[in-house]
Order: C-alpha cells, then sequence, then structure tokens
C-alpha cells in the first residue's frame, strides 16, 4: 500500500504536467517499482469512479430525457458495476495501447514515464468529477451538474493529450488520431457491457 504523501506528490507532478513546467518529473517515481506503484491510482479512483456514476444517475433522473435513458432499463444497482467495469477495461486497454505506441516508436525509455503520468493523471480527473457531483446533489439542477460534467470531460482529454505530448515522439495529427481512436474504443467498451447489462437485467426480471 502506498502512503497518502505518495500519491500526493505524484498529483502534485500531474498538475505541474498539466501547467507545461519543465520539473513535473521530479515528482514521478519512474522506477520499476514507481510503474507497479502507479497502479495504486486505480483503486484510489475507484470511490471517486463511484460518486460519478451515482451522480449521472441523479442527472439522468432528474432529465426530461429520463424514461428514454438506459438508466430508466436497469436499476442503478444493476448499471453502476458494468460502468465501472467500463472504465477499468477502458484504463487498462489505453496503458496497452500506449506501451505497444511507445515501442513501436522506438520510444521505450518513456514508457515508465508515459505510464505513470498516465495512471496518476487519471486519479487526478476522477477527483475532479467530485464538482458535478457536488453540484446535482446540493443543488438538484441538472444542466449545470451536465455543464460541469463536460468541463470533466474536456478537462480529462486535455490531461490525456498533454501526457501523450510530452512522452511520446509524435506529430499533433498522430496524437489527435490516438485520442480518438482511443476514445472511441472506450465508448465501444462502455456500449457494450451496459447495454448487456440492461438486456441481462430484462431477461431475467
Amino acid at each position: 500500500m502506498i502512503s497518502f504523501d505518495y500519491a500526493a506528490r505524484h498529483l502534485r507532478g500531474v498538475w505541474r504536467l498539466a501547467a507545461g513546467e519543465e520539473n513535473w518529473r521530479e515528482d514521478m517515481d519512474l522506477s520499476t517499482d514507481g510503474v507497479f506503484a502507479s497502479f495504486w491510482a486505480i483503486a484510489l479512483s475507484a470511490p471517486f469512479a463511484i460518486v460519478g456514476v451515482l451522480a449521472e444517475y441523479r442527472i439522468a433522473e432528474a432529465s426530461p430525457a429520463f424514461r428514454s435513458s438506459l438508466y430508466a432499463r436497469a436499476p442503478i444497482a444493476v448499471m453502476a458495476p458494468m460502468e465501472l467495469l467500463s472504465s477499468l477495461a477502458a484504463w487498462l486497454i489505453t496503458i496497452a495501447v500506449l506501451g505497444l505506441v511507445a515501442r513501436r516508436l522506438g520510444a521505450t525509455r518513456e514508457t515508465a514515464a508515459l505510464i505513470v503520468s498516465f495512471n496518476w493523471s487519471q486519479l487526478f480527473a476522477f477527483l475532479t468529477v467530485m464538482a458535478p457531483a457536488v453540484a446535482i446533489a446540493a443543488t438538484g439542477n441538472a444542466e449545470i451538474s451536465s455543464l460541469l460534467f463536460l468541463g470533466v470531460l474536456i478537462f480529462s482529454i486535455y490531461l490525456f493529450w498533454i501526457v501523450i505530448r510530452r512522452n511520446l515522439p509524435i506529430d499533433i495529427g498522430v496524437a489527435v488520431m490516438l485520442i480518438v481512436g482511443l476514445s472511441a474504443v472506450s465508448f465501444g467498451v462502455y456500449a457494450i457491457l451496459t447495454n448487456a447489462a440492461v438486456r441481462l437485467y430484462q431477461l431475467f426480471s
């Protein structure tokens, strides 16, 4: 188990990375142990991911289009695990693809920094989910919360962009294609798992 200080140091590194500072690597443990330790970010992200899923459900429930949403076709107890599983699958697939791309580009020396910065940046992104979650809990306003979720999505894409651009020797066009491709894969995984959950629920309910 890693310490709070260890996690906080890496989150500070992500902040410096996002801010464009050159010394962001000083806060990152880029050793082999550091690479494996960075996967603790998945476990640390789980509570915030759960909060995000619950907030999404509250927002959908407050929307006039709730009856046509997936959430109306299966209870949150069924949908939430599938959403969390899809997030985990997308996370691991992204790491695998980034590692493969780094190897194909001959940037194996950058693989450690790429994995470590990506994992901790994901935790940073999940932390920002608290903003729309607090908003929907405090105000019940779906529109405001949806806008905040959009802001979270944009920030997450920016973090992914900066992680790729600072760690891989690729130009802007390739970086955009990589982000779009991985986003499409993530959405595909989400769609398959959530629709499967709804179908199974309706089949056995």
